[in-house]
């Protein structure tokens, strides 16, 4: 791309392009009645099996070529991102559940109109919030985009799985005037996916230093490099991509003020997330999750879900960033308590994808084989 990355020009292109790789492999799916079989193929090679011999072919041709890692990834960075990402792994939850997620929620042309209805496709937002900490999980852990690492397969399904919620928002006839609205851009389009990078990178280091964890300027441009790396995976341009932490918030502006706003759709997940999460807390301390949220997201963020800071839970949030203040100092003081911090925070981490995700659920990660219901 020749202009900029955060013009208007550069983001207009990656408004209307999606993903044809993935989008050809979901149309041959659908052509051929194969999505339920295609699941069951994902689903055996969860268990690091072969490719069975009965794989539908476009599902094959998809994988083959998505088998491998951009030849120049730089793999010592990758794994000392992961490596800071696990050792804070309780500050990030917080970060990504608080501010990474719901910001996505501004999106008041498509993008939340899209996470509303595949919300509403399995019926559970729980289950859908849970299949994307899964996804992060997967993918941020040590290993986890090595070959045969089960967030690279993570990464690849759920990327067909946005293929899959592609045409059938195209299809749909529940829209405004009956069809997907031509000036949203494509549905989960190149824009909005750039947008989801930058939330789960350039956004939850804003807010674990918003938490009060000392990140280093290294640190914040090796996360980005970890999930540039992840959605070049996922399907986004390389193109597209910033080349650092300052060309990202540069892009991240860009795309809040094209795409941030109110919306009834926002509203509704922003309200279905703040559930999601005080149910994991005793009814006394309801009050912090929208506190804690409104408090991360900022004032404009905030307002645009119907959130506002509250003055009451203050305390609560300050001894929060003293508690992440003080881990912090201790898994900087030595190997050993830094190796503790990082099996606390990996430890954490899975409980909690364990809890949410819940193995009564049912299989994570289905390619939906039926239409979106819009709000």
């Amino acid at each position: 791309m020749s202009e900029a990355i955060w013009t208007d020009i550069t983001l207009d292109r990656l408004k209307r392009s999606a993903d044809p790789l993935a989008d050809q492999c979901m149309d041959a799916l659908l052509a051929h009645g194969e999505v339920e079989q295609a699941n069951q193929v994902l689903d055996h090679l969860n268990g690091q099996g072969a490719l069975p011999e009965h794989a539908p072919p476009a599902l094959a041709s998809y994988l083959a070529a998505t088998a491998q890692l951009p030849a120049d990834v730089d793999m010592a960075r990758l794994a000392r991102a992961q490596a800071f990402f696990t050792t804070y792994g309780a500050q990030f939850g917080v970060s990504l559940l608080c501010r990474s997620l719901p910001v996505l929620y501004t999106g008041r042309q498509g993008g939340a109109q899209v996470l509303a209805s595949t919300g509403k496709l399995t019926d559970h937002f729980e289950r859908r919030a849970s299949e994307t900490l899964r996804f992060i999980l997967d993918a941020a852990e040590p290993g986890g985009l090595a070959p045969g690492g089960k967030g690279l397969l993570t990464i690849r399904r759920v990327r067909l799985m946005h293929a899959a919620i592609r045409h059938f928002a195209r299809i749909n006839r529940h829209w405004p005037d009956g069809r997907w609205p031509a000036d949203w851009g494509e549905p989960i389009n190149q824009e909005e996916l750039m947008g989801t990078l930058l939330a789960f990178s350039l956004e939850a280091i804003e807010g674990l230093r918003a938490l009060g964890v000392p990140v280093s300027a290294q640190d914040a441009e090796d996360q980005l490099y970890l999930w540039k790396v992840i959605g070049e995976v996922l399907g986004i341009d390389p193109a597209g991509m910033p080349a650092d932490i300052a060309a990202a918030r540069r892009q991240w502006q860009a795309i809040a003020r094209r795409n941030f706003g109110h919306s009834a759709d926002g509203l509704l997940l922003t309200e279905a997330h703040v559930a999601f999460l005080q149910q994991n807390l005793p009814e006394v301390a309801h009050g912090l999750v929208p506190a804690l949220m409104a408090s991360l997201l900022g004032r404009r963020n905030a307002g645009y879900l119907g959130l506002q800071q509250s003055g009451w839970w203050q305390w609560a949030i300050d001894l929060l960033r003293w508690v992440f203040r003080i881990k912090a100092r201790l898994a900087g003081s030595s190997h050993t308590a830094q190796s503790f911090m990082a099996e606390y925070g990996q430890a954490l981490m899975e409980a909690l994808q364990k809890h949410w995700a819940g193995a009564a659920q049912g299989r994570p990660f289905r390619i939906p084989a039926q239409a979106l219901q819009p709000q």
